[in-house]
């Protein structure tokens, strides 16, 4: 599968989503605007919330490899918080839809993944078991996913506070004076 053509309809998706909302976006309008066929479109993707997971998908792949060349907690935090802003006009809108549910699931399944491989790769011989690592991975990426959406879109969502933020809840510090 063409990896451009993936790309292409997925920011034409999202430029179309921001301009006019996700309910509003159809498969015919973003095969009209990408000038493609929809064999072309189905070719690549299910149905636009496959367009919605594989750029998620893809996001994640990215914040992976920025954190294993960062590598501190604080800074990796600040850029996806600040991600999170940048992008909220459209994670709005797909909260808004009615697909809000599956675009919820979506996030927190990428942020699990993204939690899972850090973990992997960062840490390959940590003793807990498989069964405790899923709920502490779920209870993180939950957690990390709810707390995007409810501060991000906010005027006053200070990267750097929100980031030290998470990071104290995530080290069992949240009532320790910052």
């Amino acid at each position: 599968m063409s990896t451009n053509m993936k790309n292409i309809i997925a920011e034409t998706f999202f430029a179309m989503v921001k301009e006019k909302g996700v309910d509003k976006v159809t498969v015919k309008d973003l095969v009209e605007t990408c000038h493609i066929s929809r064999q072309t479109f189905y070719y690549h993707f299910q149905d636009l919330l496959d367009v919605v997971e594989w750029s998620a998908r893809k996001g994640i792949q990215r914040a992976v490899d920025m954190t294993l060349e960062v590598r501190d907690p604080q800074v990796i935090l600040e850029k996806v918080v600040e991600a999170a802003m940048e992008n909220w006009e459209i994670m709005e809108s797909l909260m808004k839809s009615p697909k809000r549910e599956s675009i919820e699931r979506i996030f927190a399944d990428t942020l699990r993944e993204y939690l899972l491989e850090i973990i992997q790769k960062e840490a390959p011989g940590l003793e807990v078991s498989h069964e405790d690592a899923t709920v502490a991975i779920q209870f993180y990426a939950n957690g990390i996913a709810g707390v995007l959406l409810g501060q991000c879109g906010k005027a006053d969502c200070d990267p750097k506070r929100l980031a030290r933020q998470l990071l104290a809840l995530m080290r069992g510090r949240v009532f320790e004076t910052v």
